[in-house]
């Protein structure tokens, strides 16, 4: 997966492993819980998890948000949070399912105020080979009806008067992609779910999921909870609640860094998202440039010595100076205004990634108390899973739309070795 940089992420909940009396202990039933669901737990507070708590609560479900820090503390709120649904090797059902999330975050905008903007998206590359390929891809996601073309520098010019290619580069346009702030978004939807009656429990550490008395029981280190049902939205952490609940395989690789770098507001000077060979920036609503480096961090011993906790932030102001000043440094190169930029935050983000690339969501097969929702890119996706999980768990339906995006094709390769859907999957545009 050499296509991008992925730079979104869910908001991870603190999981450790479950103490023996609460390991599994589910009867085999149907996919989801039977009975009413008046009272869940959503584990984890990044904008899926807020999104889908959101959902439950406006329709009436008493909603339990917990955490181990707080909304958007993690991944989410170390986002670069482009919102698109082009993709160049994916299957037409994802691509479709980040379709309806871009259409359902116009109507999420009309009900929560979060920062937004459409500006459309600019991607290219410095290599003949790789400019053939995103050709390629285009022309493929035009026969599903994508707004995507190729452009020239006179066309690029129009849309952003102030980027320098630095080359005669073809560049793919993308006129519905945009972009959102992924941290105030949240707190956004958390704000709505504590209006609708909802309680939010952070910082709290989840020690143990299991079932009690026909209710789930949700340890953690204040006090545990009884639910009807529990909702999984864990990011980074999803293997550890495959272990917790003993789905027995794993769900997602190991988690990546990525550094984003948060000025502050400044005048306006970028439209769209911008995405090339070494770097990808865009401007939120409120004048804040938003910016990411392809890189990756060093691979010496400190930087991993440092990385094995998976911080949020760094070690020290002057550390994250250095890397600030590297990734606006990249960046000038194509606009350089950006150099007269003050930074505001530096932070890192802990990218999930489910094996195949694709979701998980949906009702854990004979664990009907349980719901799992981890993704990349959470910020995408988050409006579309949480108005599509709510309908799940509260009416008790199978929404056809998420059929290729089960835990079942992970327990199918665990059990037989065949390919679930989408492990063909090479490469992935992703935000």
């Amino acid at each position: 997966m050499d296509r991008r940089s992925f730079l979104g992420a869910i908001g991870a909940a603190g999981l450790t492993t479950a103490s023996a009396p609460l390991r599994r202990s589910f009867a085999a039933t149907a996919a989801g819980p039977s009975g009413r669901v008046n009272r869940v737990a959503v584990i984890g507070a990044g904008i899926v998890g807020a999104s889908i708590a959101y959902n439950l609560s406006k329709r009436g479900c008493e909603v339990l948000l917990i955490d181990k820090r707080g909304p958007a503390a993690q991944a989410s709120g170390n986002s670069f949070a482009w919102i698109n649904a082009t993709y160049f090797d994916m299957p037409p059902s994802y691509y479709w399912l980040r379709v309806y999330s871009q259409n359902e975050y116009h109507r999420l905008s009309r009900e929560v105020d979060f920062p937004l903007h459409w500006g459309g998206s600019l991607e290219w590359y410095h290599s003949a080979d790789r400019e053939k390929e995103v050709a390629d891809g285009v022309r493929r996601i035009q026969q599903l009806g994508d707004p995507t073309w190729m452009v020239d520098a006179s066309r690029v010019a129009g849309i952003e008067p102030n980027l320098n290619l630095n080359g005669d580069w073809q560049v793919a346009y993308c006129s519905s992609d945009g972009a959102v702030d992924p941290g105030a978004t949240t707190r956004a939807l958390v704000e709505k779910v504590t209006a609708h009656g909802g309680e939010t429990i952070f910082p709290a550490r989840v020690t143990g999921i299991g079932q009690h008395s026909g209710k789930m029981r949700i340890e953690t280190d204040i006090t545990p909870f009884e639910v009807d049902l529990a909702v999984v939205a864990a990011g980074a952490s999803a293997n550890e609640i495959a272990s917790m609940i003993d789905l027995g395989t794993d769900l997602v690789k190991p988690a990546t860094p990525g550094i984003i770098v948060t000025t502050r507001p400044m005048e306006r000077i970028l439209n769209a998202i911008s995405y090339t060979t070494d770097t990808h920036f865009h401007q939120l609503p409120d004048g804040r440039v938003i910016l990411g480096e392809k890189a990756g961090p060093p691979g010496t011993e400190q930087h991993l010595a440092y990385l094995a906790d998976r911080p949020n932030a760094y070690p020290s102001a002057d550390l994250a100076a250095q890397h600030a000043t590297r990734v606006i440094g990249t960046a000038s190169r194509y606009v350089p205004q950006i150099l007269d930029a003050e930074v505001e935050k530096v932070g890192v983000g802990w990218r999930p990634l489910p094996l195949d690339g694709l979701p998980v969501v949906g009702h854990v097969p004979d664990m009907p108390g349980i719901y799992l929702a981890s993704m990349h890119s959470g910020v995408t996706l988050a409006p579309i899973i949480g108005h599509l999980a709510a309908m799940e768990i509260l009416d008790g339906a199978r929404v056809d739309l998420l059929s290729d995006f089960r835990v079942e094709r992970f327990l199918k390769i665990r059990k037989t070795g065949a390919q679930g859907p989408g492990l063909h999957l090479r490469r992935l545009r992703v935000a």
